[in-house]
């Protein structure tokens, strides 16, 4: 899990110093705008490798290439993968939520878990370098999330896997 590109791991740091100085400079202007759209990339690379790395639980696993699609990745699952027994189709939708440097709670904005089968939750450290991927079903992010607010209360307890 941690042979990542030596392309990607020599750019971690240039780009931690880049988004920082970038979200210094927004940040004086007063207005608030993101300054962590490379996360939510980052994340999703990250939620790709960790699954396809894993033998016997996807055959495939393809990036959506809209940016406004319901999902982030489609997987197949493998002929004997032990994701079966939990999920009744071959093909499970994946929603992937980011969380950079974030301690304490982690509140997942805009979660629906009718748009997916499984919530992976992708927690990065400070210096975009990966700490963990969590799964977490569908009925477990309808359980505990808050429809007042439409966001989940990210625990670790909530994920059925979790990938290092």
């Amino acid at each position: 899990m941690r042979d990542y590109p030596k392309e990607l791991l020599s750019n971690l740091e240039a780009l931690f110093i880049a988004e920082n100085n970038i979200a210094e400079i927004i940040q004086k202007t007063g207005l608030r705008f993101s300054t962590n759209k490379m996360t939510a990339d980052l994340g999703e690379f990250y939620a790709h490798k960790a699954l396809t790395s894993i033998e016997n639980l996807f055959e495939l696993i393809t990036p959506q290439l809209a940016s406004n699609a319901e999902f982030d990745l489609l997987g197949v699952l493998s002929a004997n993968s032990v994701l079966s027994e939990k999920f009744n189709s071959k093909e499970i939708r994946i929603e992937v939520k980011t969380r950079r440097a974030q301690e304490g709670v982690k509140y997942l904005g805009s979660v629906k878990p009718q748009k997916f089968d499984i919530l992976c939750v992708v927690d990065m450290a400070k210096n975009y370098s990966l700490n963990k991927v969590h799964l977490v079903t569908t009925e477990t992010a309808e359980k505990f999330l808050d429809r007042k607010y439409n966001r989940l209360i990210f625990s670790e307890k909530m994920a059925f896997m979790t990938l290092e």
